[in-house]
């Protein structure tokens, strides 16, 4: 079973304005409970907070609609400097409960090159500031080598490499998650929910299917330019994949694409 964790970047609300705001709109949020929301200070964002969620199933992603409305209603907004980031459990990594390290780390291995060699189609879902900035910072092939370095070492110990690329590892030390960092600041519950459906079935597909997106007909692997480069046409290709494998709803694939169409027009 996957789980979620969400990271809402604001600006225009204090860490308290926003934990009030949830709290006002029947979200428990500051509660000190596993299934409290919990709002904080976020050095990334000069005048907000950062609002993480707690540990997500499927079932619960649906909360993001009343997160990102309460917000909002009470003058949360998002701009270039913020992010919003999805977090993987170990669950989506693994094909049973007691699957060793070995398994899981093989698997963010074939995670973490499929990522670099879709860079390109991935990035076709999300604004073109975010692929160049600083917080979430394209996967480059130094960072690709010392991410595989570490999954193949076969060690469960620290990742400590930089945290501020698009895919992160260096939260499965903190957490026990991976971090994907790649997606702007939002406010949109639809656009939230559809973007972590998205990164469930990459990863589902790339551990339980065998996807490998160097061999996939319509994806030109490696083609990130070194730079920005985005394809809405290999973005098609690689959703209507996952739809193929059974990792990704047709309806939520039809959103996303039109999602890339409209954000490369």
């Amino acid at each position: 079973m996957n789980t979620f964790g969400m990271e809402f970047e604001i600006q225009g609300l204090s860490p308290a304005m926003a934990s009030r705001s949830l709290n006002n709109a029947g979200i428990d949020c500051d509660g000190g409970h596993e299934g409290s929301w919990v709002s904080k200070y976020d050095g990334s964002v000069q005048n907000g907070a950062e609002v993480i969620s707690p540990i997500l199933t499927a079932a619960r992603l649906n909360e993001a609609h009343r997160v990102t409305k309460a917000l909002k209603s009470d003058g949360a907004r998002v701009d270039r400097a913020t992010g919003f980031h999805v977090h993987l459990g170990v669950q989506a990594l693994v094909s049973s409960p007691d699957s060793d390290g070995s398994e899981v780390f093989s698997n963010i291995s074939k995670l973490v090159v499929n990522w670099y060699a879709a860079h390109h189609a991935i990035a076709a879902l999300v604004a073109p500031s975010r692929l160049n900035n600083r917080y979430c910072k394209i996967l480059g092939e130094n960072e690709v080598s010392r991410q595989l370095d570490w999954t193949q070492s076969g060690e469960l110990g620290a990742y400590n490499q930089n945290r501020y690329v698009s895919l992160n590892l260096e939260s499965w030390q903190r957490h026990g998650t991976i971090e994907i960092r790649l997606h702007q600041g939002t406010l949109n519950g639809v656009k939230a929910i559809a973007w972590s459906q998205f990164i469930a079935a990459l990863c589902d597909a790339t551990t339980n299917k065998n996807l490998n997106l160097m061999d996939t007909v319509g994806i030109n692997p490696y083609a990130t330019a070194r730079g920005t480069y985005r394809s809405v046409s290999e973005c098609h290709t690689l959703l209507d994949a996952l739809v193929g494998l059974g990792s990704l709803n047709a309806s939520t694939a039809d959103w996303l694409k039109n999602r890339a169409d409209g954000l490369n027009r």
